[in-house]
């Protein structure tokens, strides 16, 4: 089965429209292809997963709340590596961008949850199967088909009108990006939420600041007020992985920071910000940190900047060049960057409306 962009579909009691799709192939697997149809409902984004090679049907949606914890309640079906082979409409990717995927179910083989490990994070989703005779299409939208494929003189001009206000938005956002380097450090000095409270020395005249938030909170809502105040622009944000689930690490193009509560006094929320650089010439301690966090912290950042780092710091010598302890695999968990993800979207959407690149 194939469907338009533009196809209105009720899949069980779904009303469903096609705004894009992206067609796959598992380069694990002889190439096998399917296609990932993503659907605007009255009930949020779905996407319909359709492959007629082993004829499975999947409705999915995100699962924003996994964060790399999966439980012994799903077993693995499936994995591989998948490359963008085609794609159409209102989806955010790329011919020949690949990613590697792991499905699950759950014990009725009727529950999915499927893992994305893309370049820039990792995405969850959970799901459920159908059958093919439960996707019934009810309609076309013409002017949604032909937004995708820009028929028409009338579609080109606008598309020629579009690019001109989007270049005059992008340059101008360009220059918002030079005004606002979307510093952590500069948000937190700025805020007075986050009161200073002490500095570490490290090699090379660096340095990290340690500030306490000032109410009790999570480090979860610590996190997501911080990416707010930088306007998503994050590397990666990478949740620790065990029981308590509550250290956090933003890692940007210039700082590497650490939300975390310190020995001793878990009603409190400390954030350490430093750059790049200081994470990469020192070895010291996070300011009152667990010995299990500052392991955290050192393996994370060599899991997620010392390779970059390693080159645009090579005349400094580095605190880990002889590093021997763990490093992390899932980096990104899913969630946070997913926010990052949306909330620099919608600086960018912000800007390119505010220069008259919005609709």
């Amino acid at each position: 089965m194939d469907y338009r962009v533009g196809t209105k579909l009720r899949i069980r009691d779904l009303e469903c429209k096609v705004v894009g799709f992206i067609e796959y192939a598992n380069i694990n697997d002889g190439y096998k292809r399917w296609k990932e149809y993503r659907l605007s409902t009255n009930k949020g984004e779905f996407w319909l997963s359709v492959d007629d090679v082993y004829r499975e049907y999947s409705m999915s949606f995100p699962a924003n709340n996994i964060r790399g914890n999966i439980g012994p309640e799903w077993h693995k079906v499936d994995e591989g590596t998948q490359v963008v082979v085609s794609h159409a409409g209102n989806v955010d990717v790329d011919n020949g961008e690949r990613a590697g995927f792991v499905e699950f179910e759950d014990a009725t083989e009727e529950k999915t949850l499927s893992a994305e490990m893309w370049e820039d994070g990792t995405e969850y989703s959970y799901g459920y199967y159908i059958e093919p005779t439960e996707i019934v299409v009810t309609g076309f939208d013409e002017a949604a088909a032909r937004r995708s494929s820009g028929g028409g003189n009338g579609a080109k001009a606008f598309v020629m009108m579009f690019i001109i206000f989007w270049v005059i938005g992008a340059c101008m956002g360009s220059l918002g990006n030079l005004l606002n380097t979307h510093s952590i450090k500069k948000f937190l000095e700025k805020n007075s939420s986050y009161s200073y409270v002490t500095s570490i020395t490290g090699q090379e005249k660096q340095k990290a600041d340690v500030y306490e938030y000032a109410s009790n909170d999570t480090t979860d809502n610590v996190a997501m007020n911080i990416i707010n105040g930088i306007d998503g622009y994050t590397e990666s944000v990478t949740q620790k992985d065990d029981v308590s689930n509550d250290t956090i690490a933003i890692l940007t193009k210039k700082e590497y920071c650490l939300i975390y509560h310190p020995e001793g006094a878990e009603d409190k929320v400390y954030v350490q910000i430093s750059s790049r650089k200081y994470a990469y010439t020192s070895d010291n301690d996070p300011y009152r940190s667990s010995s299990n966090n500052t392991r955290w912290y050192r393996s994370h950042y060599y899991s997620t900047g010392f390779a970059a780092d390693s080159s645009s710091f090579k005349s400094s010598p580095s605190a880990y060049s002889t590093y021997s302890g763990d490093t992390i695999h899932n980096v990104g968990n899913g969630y946070f960057d997913s926010y990052s993800n949306s909330v620099r979207q919608s600086s960018i959407n912000s800007r390119s409306s505010s220069s008259g690149g919005g609709k």
